[in-house]
């Protein structure tokens, strides 16, 4: 019986050593994890993503959008590197300038995770972007109180939205809840529902009312 099962054992297919392997495959991930290679995928992203922004604030034609734009990680603050030197948002003036950056910004990082595939859900909201605007106590639903170089800026606000949902072929989803009512196709063309006169509220009457 010993010789018959010792037989059995001898002549059984041996589990092949795969220690060597695996440190092979091990090396190999951690040279491709490494902090340089990480960097240069970081720095080449953002190159990309700065190029994006660059070209939304010419678009919208923001203060400096005549030089490079850049994000700042280190900051979290959006950069123009200007001839006298770098301009961070925050010393740049107006409304219009820090509305226009950030919507550059949003929209050029979607579009970069939208081009690659990122596990980032392909949507954006944006709460009343001309609300820069409007005077700061105005209560109105109209559009007087808008200048005429207001309303193209918002525009330019619009088509530049209009225009990075087309670049996406339609994979990134924008939702603008917007006081505003302007006439031109590329917004009112996208208007799903008007909530004046008691019509169309984004929240319905009947979730709040006895």
């Amino acid at each position: 019986m010993f010789l018959e099962n010792a037989e059995r054992y001898e002549i059984a297919p041996r589990t092949p050593d795969l220690r060597e392997e695996m440190r092979t495959a091990i090396e190999n991930l951690e040279e491709a994890l490494g902090d340089d290679i990480q960097t240069d995928r970081v720095n080449s992203s953002l190159s990309l993503i700065n190029q994006k922004i660059s070209e939304k604030a010419q678009a919208l034609a923001l203060e400096h959008s005549d030089a490079p734009a850049r994000l700042d990680l280190r900051h979290l603050s959006v950069v123009a590197d200007t001839r006298v030197g770098p301009v961070p948002l925050n010393e740049m003036g107006g409304g219009q300038n820090w509305l226009g950056y950030h919507l550059a910004t949003m929209l050029s990082l979607h579009e970069w995770f939208t081009d690659h595939d990122r596990p980032v859900p392909q949507i954006l909201i944006f709460d009343q972007p001309s609300q820069v605007y409007f005077p700061a106590d105005y209560k109105g639903t109209a559009l007087q109180p808008f200048q005429e170089s207001d309303r193209t800026a918002l525009l330019r606000v619009y088509q530049t939205i209009a225009d990075t949902i087309n670049a996406s072929n339609g994979s990134l989803q924008v939702i603008a809840m917007e006081h505003a009512d302007l006439e031109q196709p590329v917004f009112n063309s996208a208007v799903i529902q008007r909530w004046r006169d008691g019509q169309g509220a984004l929240v319905p009457a009947d979730w709040f009312t006895p």
